[in-house]
């Protein structure tokens, strides 16, 4: 179970919004099941609107208010969770939002299942009903953990795993390279690969240090006050200490005294490593993943090309929208008027500048939005299965394979 405040979100907007957000505008709603409470005469999701109107009519009452008046609490079960009851469902919400301090406000619950695990949509109404006053909970994340933790208990549910606990993930940049190409990071393969024949070395000096990582095309060296293992051939790193707590700088210096760098030898024999991380998936053709990776290639000469000429073209409208007013300035400057009337028409013209400067501000923001969304290749899932779609015949047979070996772990679940 994962629970989280969903502070950019349709709340921004207010109740009514996000309500009828969870609930869908659509001839078919999301909904799969509602809760209210705190609603007098809200039955079900056909009362929503009358919930909004109630939700409305206690929120006018503040008028001091400056934050949002709206929390939205998102509730995640893990897709291997067994379906929950209605009522099991009402237990998990009415419970979240106590721990919270919402117990006593107006809030409506909503449950869909049109993705491959249940969640659960909170929209609550931060202004007490009675004291109008509004409650922003501290440390709400916190709050949020330790109850879900106890109903996961309770309800027998997935485990939500907490940071503390999260040594086994790999960096944040590594992280996204991974949900942006679909492939192992170097930072998982040296943990994989790496960190077990170092523990099951012998280290006597720094020496086998160097001739063990070459093997692997790896070398460690200084970075900052740590160590860092660096991919030879294209210069990816990951912190020593990520990869292992006792081949932090500190330690490792502890048991083979001060670091001596790689030596000339070494680094040439890494470079010929047979054993080298290759971000290129297993079993995938040699020849798909090429056209892969120069795909990749286009898409980042594509989007490079493209933000030079927007910085360039902004600049250039900039500055002429600059000199254009400072041109007129000097000629206001040079006008036989008195001075009221002179500033006068300053003030105007500062105004127009205001108003022209804005726009332009606009319009710059939509191109960068367009750089933003340039095409792109996708994951390597996601490659491979447009070319699936293409006839493909090494794609065909990759996604053949990935969908056996699904169904074989699924009939291995349910044994």
């Amino acid at each position: 179970m994962i629970v989280r405040h969903q502070r950019e979100s349709e709340s921004n907007r207010g109740f009514r919004h996000l309500a009828r957000y969870i609930h869908g505008r659509d001839t078919k709603p999301r909904a799969t099941w509602f809760h209210a409470a705190n609603l007098p005469g809200v039955r079900g999701r056909d009362d929503l609107e009358l919930a909004c109107k109630l939700v409305d009519a206690v929120q006018v009452q503040n008028t001091r208010a400056g934050s949002k008046r709206t929390y939205h609490l998102v509730i995640s079960l893990h897709s291997e969770d067994r379906r929950l009851e209605r009522a099991e469902l009402g237990q998990v919400v009415d419970r979240l939002v106590g721990t919270l301090g919402f117990s006593e406000h107006q809030y409506v619950a909503v449950r869909h299942s049109d993705t491959d695990h249940e969640h659960i949509h909170v929209a609550i109404n931060k202004i007490h009903p009675e004291t109008f006053r509004i409650h922003s909970p501290a440390w709400d994340c916190q709050k949020l953990f330790t109850g879900a933790r106890a109903l996961e208990r309770e309800l027998g549910l997935t485990p939500l795993r907490s940071r503390t606990r999260e040594r086994e993930n790999v960096p944040q940049r590594a992280a996204d390279c991974e949900a942006h190409h679909g492939v192992d990071s170097f930072a998982r393969w040296a943990r994989e690969k790496l960190r077990p024949a170092l523990r099951a070395t012998e280290l006597r000096n720094w020496d086998d240090v160097h001739d063990l990582c070459g093997r692997f095309g790896v070398v460690i060296r200084p970075h900052g006050n740590g160590l860092v293992f660096e991919e030879v051939e294209r210069g990816v790193r990951v912190k020593a200490s990520f990869v292992a707590r006792e081949l932090s700088k500190t330690r490792l210096c502890e048991r083979l005294g001060a670091f001596q760098s790689v030596s000339e030898r070494q680094r040439e024999a890494a470079q010929r490593a047979p054993h080298r991380h290759s971000p290129m998936p297993a079993r995938a053709p040699q020849s798909l993943w090429k056209e892969y990776e120069h795909s990749l290639e286009q898409a980042r000469m594509q989007r490079r090309e493209a933000w030079s000429s927007y910085q360039n073209s902004a600049s250039r409208e900039r500055e002429q929208l600059k000199r254009k007013y400072h041109l007129q300035r000097s000629v206001i400057a040079a006008l036989p008027v008195a001075g009221g009337d002179r500033k006068q028409l300053l003030r105007q013209l500062a105004l127009r500048q205001t108003i022209e400067t804005r726009a332009l501000k606009r319009k710059l923001a939509v191109q960068r939005s367009a750089i933003q969304k340039t095409w792109h290749p996708g994951t390597w899932r996601h490659f491979m299965a447009t070319r699936a779609v293409e006839r493909d015949a090494r794609a065909i047979r990759l996604v053949q394979q990935r969908e056996r070996e699904r169904d074989r772990s699924s009939d291995e679940r349910e044994l």
